[in-house]
């Protein structure tokens, strides 16, 4: 973090003013009472499981659980993203001047995705999550009585939540309502604008309701703020719209509105980005961690789904959406269809809170365990990738990454030199002496050439397609020209993403014809094998046997055992992507097709993306409690 955030103090002219001392404080109150006789005792909370029902219909094949936020529990339909950490919610379809359990604070969130983004401010109120006709009351001081069934919803007191500042940025979400962050708590940051609000005297000092629109606009030289509605000598008259305790002196306000010719506000998301990143900063425990935190569910969540695309089965479902589309027309226009297409059980999902095993009426067969070796994103190590019975293609890194790990395993033979943080720091090194250690580690264990780098690929329910990197891309295709030439003509279409609003006649393609794709991934026994060796013996070559056994791990069907340089077996396992799946049919309308493998986007990291297709033929249980950084679990799903 750049800066540590100051306490907040409490505001006595705003009664929705946080009291706590930071956001990631936020408390449940969840009082579980047993009526014995004239007796009431408290229980201890239990951790549970929730089987949440989800659809593909509102992100354009993204799956949204429904969430209930604020007092009034209103319903709002969250994309489900393990590639993104913060809980943000759109202010048209969340009413928060309505919600008497809202709390302000002075912290401001920002992301801005592969495509759009948004900003805006942190408040603090209730968020439930159910399973299916299950409801729930708030009364009571907003505190959740107990039910004799095991399947009450999860109700968080005091969550941390971004509010979206324009109605412009909630095209981010398509017909969704937010996000739902399920990544870890590194990817959450907030930006405390406690201090600039005192600097510049402008009260009270909070982002909510939110500033930086049409109140205050901001110095592009040196970020003084402008505020639109001047004051003047001793008047003490309000700021106009949602500034309305703000005060300036006269002086002070002369200075701010006539220093500056070019000002931008929070509409502007790459400038204000600038600006934010001049404050303090702080993490938001994410909504997960926090319920894993609070002992209300188990430190992992399953995942099913059948499709990357939303199914449409007749005309009359069909997708109007386009990127250039009135996002708030459609979400009032078409909540209907919504629902029809909702009703397909291709359309359908689960998102298990807190399990997966118990479920096994979601999967059959053994679990082959794939490794995150990075608790940011799910991060894994994509070792190569395969077309039908084409040579496996190695998925190689870039040659910055491949100097870099040479670079570190050098500095690795010498820990004691000074240069060591400064030259992990110098040039076009992003990394930290402490990641470079740990390549420098597995260099020093033997790993292969397909095996070497921290981290290139991500696991993303976000993404409703594949991102390859442009080398892998490129390798792809031609694999599939030596299958059929034809394929690659087919495919052409799909490398503008424009393509996907509109598809191809699917009478062109005849999926039996097509390959299956195997990605191979780096399993859990390397995993093991790294943290639990020490980097003395990995120098020395010390033979290391796999931890879970070989017979165990040539047992699983899609897994296979490599040999290290130094002796040690390392786990590869095999997922495989079959054609109805990285095609999707009868999508973006009936009787058209898409193709879900895209290549690298210009400016993108050299990192494969590994959405919904991937996921799409199996049962995925991203256990965060498995080692140091956790794991995801693969089983053929029913």
């Amino acid at each position: 973090m750049s800066a540590s955030s100051s306490t907040e103090t409490v505001d006595s002219t705003n009664p929705k003013a946080d009291t706590s001392n930071s956001i990631a404080n936020a408390e449940i109150e969840q009082d579980a009472k047993i009526d014995q006789g004239t007796q009431t005792k408290q229980e201890p909370v239990q951790p549970r499981t929730l089987k949440v029902p989800i659809t593909n219909v509102y992100a354009m094949g993204g799956y949204c659980a429904q969430l209930r936020i604020g007092a009034n529990k209103e319903p709002v339909n969250l994309i489900l993203d393990t590639g993104s950490s913060t809980l943000v919610v759109s202010s048209s379809d969340y009413v928060e001047e309505d919600d008497s359990a809202l709390i302000a604070t002075s912290f401001a969130q920002e992301v801005l995705y592969g495509a759009g983004g948004w900003d805006g401010p942190v408040i603090h109120t209730l968020v439930g999550i159910r399973e299916d006709a299950i409801d729930y009351d708030l009364s009571n001081g907003y505190q959740l009585e107990s039910l004799t069934s095991s399947n009450q919803p999860i109700v968080l007191d005091k969550c941390p939540i971004a509010i979206v500042s324009s109605i412009a940025q909630e095209g981010t979400f398509l017909d969704a309502d937010g996000i739902l962050g399920l990544a870890y708590h590194q990817l959450n940051k907030s930006y405390d604008l406690k201090g600039y609000f005192e600097q510049y005297n402008i009260t009270p000092a909070l982002t909510y309701p939110w500033p930086f629109d049409d109140e205050i606009s901001i110095c592009e030289t040196d970020y003084q703020p402008n505020v639109q509605t001047a004051l003047s000598g001793s008047d003490e008259t309000a700021l106009s719209g949602t500034c309305k305790e703000s005060a300036l002196s006269t002086s002070n306000n002369e200075t701010l509105s006539g220093s500056c010719k070019e000002h931008f506000t929070s509409q502007d998301l790459r400038k204000f980005k600038k600006f934010l990143k001049q404050q303090p900063t702080q993490d938001v425990v994410p909504y997960f961690t926090n319920l894993t935190q609070h002992g209300l569910t188990a430190n992992k969540f399953a995942f099913y789904s059948r499709r990357s695309s939303i199914h449409v089965a007749s005309s009359a479902f069909e997708d109007k959406t386009s990127a250039n589309s009135d996002n708030q027309k459609d979400k009032t226009g078409h909540k209907n269809k919504f629902k029809q297409l909702a009703q397909d059980p291709l359309n359908q999902g689960w998102l298990i809170l807190g399990g997966g095993e118990e479920h096994t009426e979601l999967y059959e067969g053994e679990f082959q365990t794939i490794s995150v070796v990075e608790d940011k994103y799910y991060n894994v190590n994509l070792i190569s990738i395969q077309v039908g019975d084409q040579p496996e293609i190695d998925s190689q890194l870039t040659d910055q990454l491949e100097q870099e790990q040479e670079n570190s395993l050098e500095r690795s033979l010498n820990e004691d030199s000074p240069e060591l943080a400064e030259g992990a720091d110098s040039g076009n090194n992003e990394h930290s002496p402490g990641r470079n250690k740990e390549l420098a580690l597995l260099a020093a264990i033997g790993l292969s050439k397909e095996t070497r780098g921290r981290s290139n690929a991500i696991v993303d329910t976000g993404v409703s397609g594949i991102v390859f990197t442009k080398y892998l891309y490129k390798a792809m295709i031609e694999s599939f020209t030596a299958i059929n030439p034809k394929f690659a003509e087919l495919i052409a279409p799909f490398k503008e993403i424009a393509h996907q609003y509109q598809g191809i006649d699917q009478s062109q393609i005849t999926l039996s014809e097509w390959p299956t794709l195997t990605l191979s991934f780096l399993g859990e026994a390397h995993h093991t094998d790294v943290t639990a060796s020490s980097k003395e013996s990995a120098l020395s070559g010390t033979s290391k046997e796999s931890a879970s056994g070989g017979s165990d791990e040539t047992a699983l069907s899609g897994s296979s055992l490599e040999k290290s340089a130094c002796g040690g077996s390392l786990l590869k396992v095999h997922i495989t992507i079959k054609p109805e799946h990285y095609w999707q049919i009868n999508t973006p309308s009936e009787g058209k097709a898409c193709f879900k493998i895209l290549s690298q986007l210009p400016g993108w990291p050299n990192q494969s993306l590994l959405g919904l297709p991937l996921m799409n033929d199996y049962y995925l249980i991203f256990d965060r409690s498995a080692h140091e950084t956790g794991v995801i679990r693969f089983a053929k799903r029913k």
